[in-house]
């Protein structure tokens, strides 16, 4: 599967998923499927800003990838980089923060280059 396959079937995916944005699946709290993770990290990011290493510790080992998922969907997410000091007292430099900017998906067929 080419890179353009790919990126117009997640982007077929991100419309089905604002179609049914009324029809959320029943994931388990501790369920590491992506759609959960999605759900998981739009939940967090509704609530405030969060680090990727927030998210991490909330099983979101992929964040990344994850918000760019989500941005492809049509979420407005920004990010910023920070230095950070995590509970053990180690440096993590340019740590990915991430602010949710748009609440409602725009649902498009339409994926900005810059996405993909």
């Amino acid at each position: 599967m080419t890179h353009s396959t790919k990126a117009n079937a997640l982007r077929e995916q991100g419309v089905e998923a604002v179609q049914q944005s009324n029809q959320k699946p029943n994931f388990s709290p501790k369920s590491t499927a992506t759609e959960a993770q999605r759900q998981r990290i739009l939940n967090s990011l509704r609530a405030g800003p969060k680090t990727s290493y927030d998210l991490r510790r909330m099983g979101c080992y992929q964040a990344p990838a994850r918000i760019i998922e989500l941005r492809r969907m049509g979420y407005d997410i920004q990010t910023e980089l920070v230095s950070l000091y995590d509970e053990y007292g180690f440096l993590h430099p340019r740590c990915a923060r991430y602010h949710l900017s748009e609440e409602r998906p725009i649902a498009t067929h339409e994926t900005p280059k810059e996405l993909l």
